[in-house]
């Protein structure tokens, strides 16, 4: 019989967006919508479902008997549940143990793709939960994503109790004499008990103040029971190759070591959901490829990168960086030599695999390379001019043939800043002012409305690289004209994407303001999980997209001169991201809309190629 996933989703525009969703990470799995828990439980009985994803936002009447009935009918099958968050202490002594899983809403693509994965398989012998393993902690945690108002009922052998959940917090709990949070701590610690639910009262009874604090320490005392059990601590170290997976999602560590040590059960498998905890364990092991996120908790990856070079012990560890920070992630590789690949997420377990097998084959050539680089030389020897190097290709799961990895040698991010050693460089004066307002114009890709029908997001980009600027230092507007024209430079990008310097270079005409075109002819419509509510993005048909205007005020950093003393380049500083959006250039600037920005892609000299506009009070 062909695989399932049963979808429990009451909005229609939702399932169609979370439905894509799955057709993306689970393509050989047949996917089924149920829009009530009755016509959940009819499809169950007819497809036996390998997953169970259900968003409990808004909650459901009869979520807690409907888990129980899966568990009893499906006891094979995982759950992962979409709601509210659950509380942090919770979620980091729980880890992926249980017999659910948890997505927070609004929920990032990877990481969703990453928990459906995982939960699909393919499993080692030690897997994840199944609903055979549901217990009060689960159904509690349930009803706390769902920010329902409910009272469970528990039955384990011939003891009762009750928990109370209002608003998704735990507000009274009772069994036999026990009230409160003797009451809650003796109910969590029952084995598999039977479990269902009834409407809670108006004003509900509460003598819980911390209950998350009584959910910790019971799990602690029943991790055993209810978590995935444990490697042999005598079990011999695999001969295999080493790796180190750094990420701070942990259904996507589960997926990654699973896939990996399912393709190659040889492979020794170290994971970290942090930088600092992911460099101890790189400095321990010395591996023999690092699989790191780009953006972590504590510190980033690059900055990782950068620690690992600065080790003689690590510095000839191959990095594979893995990230939704796309520009971020292709400066990073650009950059720093050890970053030898990346993949984009979310991936598919199939190209990240080969890719993996791939960088560790070619191991032995990027060693080679970190050997020939030139050492430094001695104070009395001139130092070397350093070879061309050749171009770096990043392989991703959408390329065909791509060269092995490891043998391809970094080059310098466009986006650095490097200023010219033959080209003198002159300070604006702060007294002589270095205010600077930047005027561009841009083509919508894309635009976004909420459930409430209001502006959501665009995805655009410039109309021309060439833009205005008017200038407050009166030192900077006699050498330069006001009316001319500047042409897009390279830009540095700081984290998330955000602009923290830009370059431009006057050109020899006057600025030329784009041709406006308001309307907006709808091309195609998708539904895309973006909050608690789905939003319609639209995109643009035909050639002639709708246009409008970005002013952004910036801060005169420094300006460039050529050997002859000729005005080359503008650096200019972006103190802040909120810029202002208008259809009419004429138009005064404090009726224009407020955005945040953030660059989403830079073009091969490093200029901007496309940004995201942000709604912002």
């Amino acid at each position: 019989p062909q695989r399932s996933i049963l979808l429990l989703e009451e909005y229609d525009a939702l399932a169609a967006a979370i439905s894509s969703a799955l057709r993306k990470f689970a393509p050989q799995h047949f996917g089924a919508v149920a829009r009530s828990i009755a016509e959940a439980e009819k499809l169950a009985s007819e497809l036996d479902p390998e997953l169970f994803v259900v968003d409990v936002d808004p909650p459901w009447s009869g979520l807690t008997n409907f888990l129980e009935k899966m568990r009893t009918a499906h006891p094979n099958s995982r759950a992962l549940i979409i709601g509210s968050a659950i509380p942090a202490q919770i979620a980091a002594e729980r880890g992926a143990s249980g017999a659910l899983q948890f997505v927070e809403k609004p929920f990032d693509l990877a990481a969703f793709g990453a928990a459906v994965q995982a939960l699909l398989g393919p499993w080692r012998e030690e897997g994840r939960g199944t609903l055979s393993a549901l217990n009060a902690i689960d159904v509690v945690l349930s009803h706390c994503a769902a920010d329902s108002n409910v009272i469970v009922d528990l039955h384990s052998g011939t003891r009762t109790g009750e928990i109370h959940i209002a608003g998704g917090q735990v507000v009274h709990a009772a069994t036999g004499r026990l009230k409160g949070e003797d009451a809650l701590g003796e109910i969590l610690s029952w084995s598999k008990p039977s479990v269902g639910e009834k409407k809670l009262s108006v004003s509900p009874h509460r003598s819980i103040t911390n209950w998350a604090a009584i959910l910790v320490e019971t799990l602690g005392e029943v991790a055993p029971e209810i978590s995935e059990p444990l490697r042999a601590s005598t079990t011999p170290p695999r001969p295999g190759k080493r790796i180190v997976v750094i990420d701070d999602t942990e259904m996507l560590l589960i997926f990654v070591e699973d896939i990996l040590a399912t393709a190659d059960p040889q492979l020794q498998i170290t994971t970290a959901l942090s930088a600092s905890e992911g460099l101890r364990e790189i400095e321990r092991i010395v591996p023999d490829l690092v699989l790191l996120d780009y953006s972590l908790p504590d510190f980033n990856g690059d900055e990782l990168c950068e620690r690992l070079l600065e080790n003689e012990t690590t510095a000839r560890v191959p990095v594979l960086m893995m990230s939704g920070h796309i520009p971020e992630m292709n400066a990073a590789a650009a950059r720093l030599p050890n970053v030898v690949a990346k993949i984009e997420k979310p991936f598919l377990s199939d190209a990240f695999v080969d890719l993996v097998h791939r960088t560790l084959n070619t191991k032995h050539v990027f060693e080679r390379q970190i050997e020939e680089r030139p050492r430094a030389p001695a104070i009395s020897e001139p130092a070397p001019m350093p070879p061309p190097l050749p171009e770096k290709e990043i392989t991703t799961e959408r390329q065909g043939r791509a060269v092995p990895p490891a043998t391809l040698a970094p080059v310098e991010s466009h986006i650095e800043e490097h200023a010219p050693t033959t080209v003198p460089t002159i300070r604006v004066a702060p007294a002589d002012g270095n205010a600077a307002v930047l005027g561009l114009f841009l083509e919508v890709v894309s635009m976004q409305l909420t459930s409430e029908l209001q502006m959501g997001a665009i995805r655009a980009r410039p109309a021309s690289l060439t833009a205005s600027l008017r200038l407050q230092s009166a030192s900077a507007r006699a050498a330069i004209p006001t009316e001319l024209g500047f042409q897009l430079g390279p830009t540095k990008l700081s984290g998330q994407g955000r602009i923290s310097t830009m370059r431009v270079a006057p050109t020899s005409r006057p600025f030329q303001p784009a041709q406006m075109r308001t309307a907006f002819e709808i091309g195609g419509v998708a539904l895309i999980p973006n909050e608690t509510r789905a939003r319609v993005q639209l995109t643009p048909a035909g050639t002639t997209p709708m246009t409008m205007e970005l002013r952004a005020h910036l801060e005169l950093n420094a300006v460039e001169l050529t050997p002859g003393f000729q005005v080359a380049q503008l650096i200019l500083n972006w103190s802040t991201n909120v810029v202002r959006v208008t259809l009419n250039p004429k138009a005064p600037e404090q009726t224009a809309a407020r955005f945040d920005l953030r660059v989403l892609k830079l073009d091969d000299s490093g200029r901007i190629a496309e940004l995201l506009l942000s709604p912002t009070k």
